[in-house]
């Protein structure tokens, strides 16, 4: 950004240049003025134009302009550029008394022309510095919201680990004494569970076959704790695991579904969960059961996974949440 800046006011100071030499040839009639002269005038003439931008961009500007001290700002420019003039006005009168020998200049010949030119090149150098300092403010809020972004991102996948983990704990505490094969068949599972939420899923996104493992290995879980009147069914269809989607995206309406499931001793409850991948295109439906006396589903974990959502996939993504007849249905589309 400093190297841009920088670069912007050298060109600028370089179109006034070359401006300033098409303006003042190096002869006067038949009269030649040596380089060294010439030189030592453009010198002069660069170094009061350059302190008047200078005091423009750095005092007047910061000062005045932007505190929308827009009155004071405008006197202040009015006064800095009539100095500017009337000191290179002068210093017009001296060359040409010294070199041309020429006393019939005086100090408010095209005083009038001089105020409108640097009026001119003072607004221009103005729109350079406040499009610059646009840009930076630009550049910052930008920077600021990934930051944000980032910070959210983190906030809400730690809202949603430990959530699940103590679901599992109690889940293989309760099958330890029941039986030892069926407890260490569902330790490894949650070992792998607890292996994803810890170290691989905290990340922005992830390849969809890790996702789908972590999925199977949570609903066996959640089967091997419900019984015989829980229908629990998971159908998987991809054609490339190797896409990627956000970790535990799908979890909280699974983990939605296995809370707020109906269990009625005289019917059948159902959970039925579906993921499809097709074509960069991912079909999610998750529907379950569910009592209308129980609390309406909801909750944290819901509120986080659309936050997540409106994030990371903002228009890419659709999610149809409805109820119909005693079923709670899900159905989240993604665009990858």
């Amino acid at each position: 950004m400093f190297l841009k800046k920088r670069t912007a006011y050298l060109l600028f100071f370089i179109a006034y240049i070359g401006a300033l030499t098409i303006e003042k040839p190096i002869y006067s009639g038949d009269t030649v003025i040596s380089c060294f002269s010439y030189l030592f005038t453009v010198i002069i003439h660069f170094s009061l134009f350059a302190l008047m931008i200078l005091a423009n961009n750095s005092l007047l500007i910061p000062y005045l302009l932007e505190k929308k001290h827009f009155g004071r700002y405008a006197s202040g420019l009015i006064v800095l550029i009539s100095l500017y003039t009337f000191l290179t006005s002068r210093y017009n009168r001296f060359i040409h008394d010294v070199l041309f020998h020429d006393q019939s200049i005086r100090t408010s010949a095209g005083f009038w022309d001089n105020f409108v030119y640097a009026l001119c090149c003072t607004v221009i150098a103005s729109m350079l510095y406040i499009t610059q300092k646009w840009s930076e403010q630009q550049e910052q809020v930008k920077n600021s919201q990934i930051n944000q972004l980032q910070t959210e991102l983190k906030y809400l996948r730690s809202q949603i680990n430990p959530h699940f983990l103590f679901n599992g704990l109690n889940t293989v505490y309760g099958y330890i004494d029941v039986s030892n094969s069926q407890a260490r068949d569902m330790m490894v599972q949650f070992s792998d569970l607890l292996r994803y939420n810890l170290y691989e899923a905290d990340v922005d996104m992830i390849v969809l076959e890790k996702e789908i493992k972590y999925l199977q290995n949570y609903v066996a879980l959640q089967k091997a704790r419900s019984n015989e009147n829980m229908r629990v069914t998971l159908n998987v269809h991809y054609q490339n695991g190797t896409v990627k989607v956000a970790p535990l995206i799908f979890m909280a309406f699974v983990e939605n579904a296995f809370k707020y499931v109906s269990r009625d001793d005289n019917a059948v409850n159902s959970i039925e969960i579906g993921l499809a991948e097709e074509a960069g295109r991912i079909d999610f439906t998750c529907d379950n059961s569910f009592d209308e006396a129980e609390p309406s589903a909801g909750g944290i974990g819901l509120n986080n996974t659309v936050r997540r959502l409106e994030l990371l996939y903002k228009d890419k993504y659709q999610l149809d949440i409805k109820k119909e007849q005693n079923i709670y249905k899900v159905h989240l589309t993604l665009t990858l």
